[in-house]
């Protein structure tokens, strides 16, 4: 991951943490890449649970 990506992940965490909504990011969260570059995989898409991992 590069720096500038790196940085603006930290920065979208702390601005939803403050109260931006989500779908505002413009990072994902889930991918740790741009927002743009994953907008159509099936995880944003079609969410279901089977997407996102399981606890260990």
């Amino acid at each position: 991951m590069n720096k500038k990506l790196a940085e603006a992940i930290q920065r979208d965490n702390e601005l939803e943490d403050a109260g931006m909504h989500g779908d505002d990011r413009k990072t994902c969260w889930t991918h740790q890449s741009w927002a743009v570059d994953c907008e159509n995989d099936p995880a944003h898409i079609a969410p279901s649970v089977s997407h996102y991992p399981r606890p260990a």
